[in-house]
């Protein structure tokens, strides 16, 4: 019977110490500062998370660096020491590396420890020391020209119209959410579609971006827009888009439904100026302004 009651006893407090070991979990996530395409002169940051399942006291966090040779390269917003404050169960850190211009190409490793303390010292009893490990490797390369298209949106466009014999084109609005994947700032060579009927059976147009895209600097997402013309008449089409890296390689392809509406319909639509003509009709502009210039200086 004793023995019994011994067993009953002890397994509660075996449950106790586990459950108040899981209660007051720590981790970090991610567990890792990775990067294989930086170059000198290259920054990056990464975002970690540090996870308390029972923030019920304001903790000492400090970290400790083994970073050999690089070290110097690494920041931290927060400093080397903070405080995990009482009741919030998520904290924030960025790990910024900057890598000198004069760094020498290859791979580097090494780790930063996290490490926690009560603000009230030793008390009696067991105290546990929670902590954490970011593992480090790194890269250092040339120069890498890559990125990803992480999604894209095709708004309503409106249709054309004619102002004295220039026949201005509708301007269809393309969004791409580009991640800049190498090490240098990233930008599409070509964005292009090719305009079907509804049914994506006949090709009725092919049109390339006429803007300047914005760019995306390396480790980046960023939402960029291209304005693409369309001469096609108010209806539903078929588009298939293609975002081009360089002359070989392709970015995305993929197809999409266009909606072209009669002129004056969307609410704040932005139409085509000088730079959505046709080089034809454009030349008619340019070519007799360029012939006044000269006449008024040399005639």
């Amino acid at each position: 019977m004793k023995r019994g009651i011994f067993f009953v006893v002890g397994s509660l407090l075996l449950y106790g110490v586990f459950a108040n070991t899981a209660f007051a979990g720590f981790g970090i996530t991610p567990p890792y500062v990775h990067n294989d395409t930086l170059r000198p002169g290259s920054e990056y940051t990464q975002e970690i998370i540090i996870v308390r399942s029972d923030p019920v006291e304001d903790l000492n966090a400090e970290l400790a660096l083994n970073l050999p040779a690089i070290e110097s390269w690494f920041s931290f917003d927060r400093g080397l020491k903070f405080i995990l404050p009482k009741g919030e169960s998520q904290v924030k850190i960025h790990v910024t590396v900057r890598v000198p211009d004069n760094a020498q190409l290859g791979g580097y490793n090494g780790n930063i420890r996290i490490r926690t303390s009560s603000l009230e010292g030793p008390s009696t009893g067991v105290s546990l020391a929670l902590g954490a490990q970011i593992d480090v490797q790194i890269k250092v390369v040339d120069k890498i020209f890559d990125f990803v298209v992480r999604r894209v949106e095709l708004f309503e466009a409106e249709e054309g119209h004619q102002k004295w014999w220039l026949n201005f084109p509708g301007k269809i609005k393309f969004v791409m959410y580009i991640e800049n994947i190498g090490n240098v700032p990233a930008v599409p060579f070509r964005v292009s579609m090719d305009i079907y009927d509804v049914s994506g059976q006949q090709l009725l147009e092919h049109v390339d971006s006429t803007n300047a895209i914005d760019s995306v600097l390396p480790f980046d997402t960023k939402k960029i827009t291209a304005y693409l013309p369309t001469w096609l008449p108010p209806g539903g089409y078929r588009v298939k888009y293609s975002v081009e890296k360089d002359e070989t390689r392709n970015a995305q392809k993929g197809e999409l439904s266009l909606s072209i509406l009669p002129l004056g319909t969307i609410t704040g639509y932005e139409q085509y100026g000088f730079e959505g003509l046709k080089l034809n009709q454009q030349l008619t502009v340019i070519v007799p302004i360029g012939v006044v210039i000269l006449l008024l200086l040399f005639g």
